[in-house]
């Protein structure tokens, strides 16, 4: 059988989310109207930045404005700022993760980019990187290639666990032998389903579920990349003194 490696992208191999740095970059330009982040993002963001509320809450927000604010707006000019976004961010990647998808690569798994963000700035991501194959939320475009406003998908657990399953089989993957690599709550289904999951800077909603599941405890890698430093670990090995802001 073979084995693989599964990774989110989203704060997990980039910095920090594709969607976002789209929407940042059609908003500066205009095509999106800068209230839309001043006013319905901007407060969460700011709560983030200040450590009052949850990364989470503040990217699940963002991602559902994107979806409306994008609404209308025809593929070519979001091709063309994909590649923009792209161009500009390629290398914002977190050495650990990067250096994870190497050693995968050197010995022999497969390499799977599992990701929220939209299919435009997914697929030429895993390219630069050499996925073998790339699955992310799919925008719908009209006969006119304008987007619909419809989605389908790919930032939440029920999703994400329906991906790894169909490439299981697709591949024939053996999951006990396989990696997963994500840093929110909508990966845990990756790490209940592979022998060892890898937590790469994980949020708090994923360590508290991580924390609570024996087994997911026992198996999790826990990788914290802090300026020039990793430190690895398992929540075994530590007391349980984490707490949410």
């Amino acid at each position: 059988m073979q084995k693989a490696a599964f990774f989110d992208i989203d704060g997990t191999l980039f910095r920090n989310s594709l969607l976002i740095e789209h929407f940042l970059l059609l908003t500066a330009d205009g095509v999106i109207d800068e209230d839309a982040w001043k006013n319905e993002i901007g407060p969460l963001y700011s709560k983030y930045q200040n450590r009052l509320g949850a990364y989470e809450d503040y990217l699940d927000k963002a991602s559902l404005v994107y979806q409306q604010k994008l609404a209308g707006i025809d593929k070519e000019t979001i091709d063309k700022y994909s590649d923009i976004v792209i161009e500009q961010n390629k290398n914002k990647v977190y050495r650990i993760t990067r250096r994870a998808v190497e050693f995968h690569k050197k010995n022999g798994y497969k390499i799977f980019f599992i990701s929220g963000s939209p299919m435009f700035l997914v697929e030429h991501f895993g390219q630069i990187y050499g996925a073998d194959e790339s699955i992310s939320t799919i925008y719908e475009f009209d006969n006119a290639n304008l987007f619909t406003g419809k989605v389908t998908p790919m930032w939440d657990n029920r999703s994400k666990l329906g991906a790894v399953m169909d490439l299981a089989k697709k591949y024939n993957i053996d999951l006990d032998n396989s990696y997963a690599y994500g840093d929110t709550n909508g990966d845990i289904s990756m790490f209940q389903l592979v022998g060892h999951p890898h937590a790469i800077n994980p949020s708090f909603e994923l360590i508290d579920k991580l924390y609570t599941d024996s087994e997911l405890r026992e198996k999790t890698v826990i990788d914290i990349e802090r300026k020039d430093v990793n430190y690895s670990f398992r929540l075994n090995d530590m007391k349980a003194n984490f707490k949410k802001f």
